[in-house]
């Protein structure tokens, strides 16, 4: 009886931490935007956003539409985004730009970042469905 103690309380002590367990490594969840690290990597993606664009124009973020995190080594943002064409020209001194009021001048994006420590790439790939990942690695 002994023998089968010293083997139940490791077991159950083990299920107990991995189900009490909040992040799971790897897996999507949902992220808040009142978070300030989630708010930040909005802030980056849509800057490097707008400097994989050829537009003339800064595009801007009108709408979240979905947030979610992922921790890998480190954390990986998905955000889903509706992007808003400005009338401010890009390398313009223009802090608050008005929204172009034409409806084709906004555009549903998804826009990824990743931070993952100990590196210092960032990569854009653009494709025609304007699915945007951004990846950001420090070193």
């Amino acid at each position: 009886m002994l023998m089968n103690w010293k083997i139940v309380v490791p077991l159950l002590a083990v299920a107990f931490i991995v189900t009490s367990a909040d992040v799971i490594a790897g897996g999507v969840m949902d992220a808040d935007m009142k978070d300030q690290a989630t708010r930040d990597a909005l802030q980056f993606a849509v800057a490097e956003y707008n400097k994989g664009t050829n537009d003339l124009y800064v595009w801007q973020m009108a709408k979240v539409v979905k947030v979610q995190k992922q921790v890998v080594a480190g954390m990986k943002y998905y955000f889903t985004v509706q992007m808003a064409r400005t009338l401010c020209r890009k390398g313009g001194v223009e802090k608050d730009c008005a929204v172009h009021q034409d409806p084709a001048a906004v555009r549903t994006t998804r826009l990824a970042w990743s931070q993952i420590c100990l590196c210092a790439i960032l990569a854009l790939q653009l494709s025609a469905s304007y699915m945007y990942s951004l990846r950001m690695v420090h070193f």
